[in-house]
This record gives C-alpha cells, structure tokens and sequence, in this order.
C-alpha cells in the first residue's frame, strides 16, 4: 500500500526525474563512463566483474548503466515511473542486456522480494532518506543481499545537512524570486550550472523535494550491529587522524567502526566539509547473516 509520504514522492520525481539528463548527452556506451561522476567510477573499479548488483532507487538509471557494461547481472529498481522510462530509454539505446530494470516500492517487502534474487552488491545512495520510513526500507533492502554479501547506503547526515536546510529557508523566503542566488546555491553542489537540465533536476532534488529525514553515523551503526551487517567504512572517512585514498584503498576493505567520540567530531566536521554536497554521506558494510539459537531467537555469526 502506497503511503501519503510515498505518494507525494512518487508524483515529484514523476515530474522531476533525478538525476535528470537528456538522452542525446550519451552518444557512445563511452560517453557514460566519461561523463560518470568521480565516486560512481571508483565504485566500477571497486566492484568485481563476476559480481552481481542491484542499485535500490535506480532514479534515470546512470549509475546502474555504468556498472552493467562490465558485468553479467546488474538491476535497477524504482518506483517512480518517470525515472525509470528515462533509464529504460538508456538501457534500449545501448542494448544493455546485462542491465534489468523494474518498478519496486521498497517500503513493501512482498515487491522487494519479487525481484527474485539476492546479489553479491546492493547500493541504495540517497533514497532511504525520502521514503518516509527509512529504518523499515533498510530493512527491507537487506532481503536483496546475499550472506556475505556488500551493501552501500546514502544519507543526508543531521550535521552537515544543517547548511543546506538554512539555504533552503534563503531561497523560499529573502531570496524567493531572485535567479542570482537561486544560481548561486546549486553551482555550490554541482559547480558548471551550463547543462539546465542537470541544473533543474538537482535544485528541484534539493530545494523542492516534498520529504526528507536526516541521520548519524550512530544511528546507522545501530541498524547494522542489529541486523548483522559489519560496519566498514564511510565516505567521508570517520576514521580519526586518516584521510583515505578510496581509489587505492576501497571501500569494503577493512572495518572501522569508529567510536561514540570520534562520530560526533568527525559529523560536527562535516557542517563544513560537506555542506557542498548536502551533508550526504555514504556507509559501507557487508551482510553476514542470522543463524537460530537454540532459545528460537535470531544472533548474528561473523565469518
């Protein structure tokens, strides 16, 4: 069942789809790794070939297109039927017949488990936040990974979001009618504001966008320890005195769940570190599983 939050959502991308893009911007299978943002190509190179992938909240589908060119089995799903038709489009354009796409809400598990398969990589960057219960489709999204499996979620962080929502209240109050400003806000997030389209859809996915929630890396934390998911690193780095080269070092390499004071440093930093980018940080983990004890309730076994 389709809820209010869901609708409302539902219907803005419909009309916004994000990350919006004109279809004649890719004129080769090239042009989507050259025009790939930085973060998405280290992802291709992080990821193994023979993996299987699903991107939860696939939106037009660049990031999952990219990742098909190389492998067997990568899915896109979504539930916005405006999104998806421009990721279809992509997908018939090239002829990516390892690429798989389907309209999923994740909020209901019974269309979760639909999909018919587990993968080997589940990426779910900048969605949970809009559902409107973001702890329930996180748990939901865990049905799609194998044990063993890695998984990447994206949030907007509650600190270093805190920037862009008094931006927000700028640009819907003093600076309402003034394109100057309204210029100046996006080219923050995105720099080069020349491609309107990609312009328009990232004011609308930030400024305009009807729902969002916010979140700490201790929250996280506890939705992992309690669902078996080994903590692994976050981009940003939490890790206090190292800033990592993520092209060498990768993502899903090593845990390092950072402590109670370390989060709240590393966040409280982040006001100003990534307030370009929303506040939005991603978390690495790997799935390991539930086993039964003998007293009928779920503990998790690490490999």
């Amino acid at each position: 069942m389709v809820t209010k939050v869901g609708k409302k959502v539902s219907e803005f991308y419909n009309k916004s789809p994000f990350p919006d893009f004109s279809l004649d911007r890719f004129n080769s299978k090239e042009d989507l790794r050259i025009t790939a943002y930085p973060f998405a190509k280290i992802l291709d190179r992080s990821i193994p070939e023979d993996a299987s992938i699903i991107d939860v909240g696939t939106g037009t589908g660049q990031l999952s297109a990219l990742l098909s060119l190389r492998r067997k089995n990568v899915w896109g799903i979504d539930f916005s039927e405006g999104s998806l038709k421009k990721a279809i489009a992509l997908k018939n354009k090239y002829k990516l017949d390892s690429y798989h796409l389907k309209i999923v809400d994740i909020l209901d598990v019974d269309q979760i488990r639909s999909v018919g398969q587990k993968f080997d990589y589940v990426l779910c960057m900048g969605v949970l936040h809009h559902t409107g219960d973001t702890y329930g489709a996180f748990k939901n999204i865990l049905e799609l990974v194998k044990p063993g499996g890695c998984i990447c979620i994206g949030l907007y962080n509650r600190y270093g979001r805190i920037p862009l929502k008094i931006r927000i209240l700028l640009a819907r109050t003093i600076f309402k009618n003034n394109d100057r400003v309204k210029e100046w806000f996006i080219r923050m997030q995105i720099g080069d504001v020349k491609d309107k389209e990609r312009a328009r859809g990232w004011w609308n996915d930030q400024f305009e966008h009807p729902h969002e929630t916010t979140h700490t890396v201790g929250e996280v934390n506890k939705w992992f320890r309690k669902h078996g998911v080994e903590f692994f690193e976050t981009v940003p780095s939490t890790v206090m005195f190292e800033n990592p080269d993520f092209e060498v070092s990768g993502v899903w390499n090593q845990s390092k769940r950072p402590n109670l004071m370390v989060r709240i440093f590393k966040q409280f930093k982040w006001i100003w570190s990534t307030h370009h980018e929303g506040g939005y940080w991603l978390t690495f983990g790997r799935y390991i599983g539930d086993v039964e004890n003998g007293d009928g309730k779920k503990s998790y076994k690490r490999e």
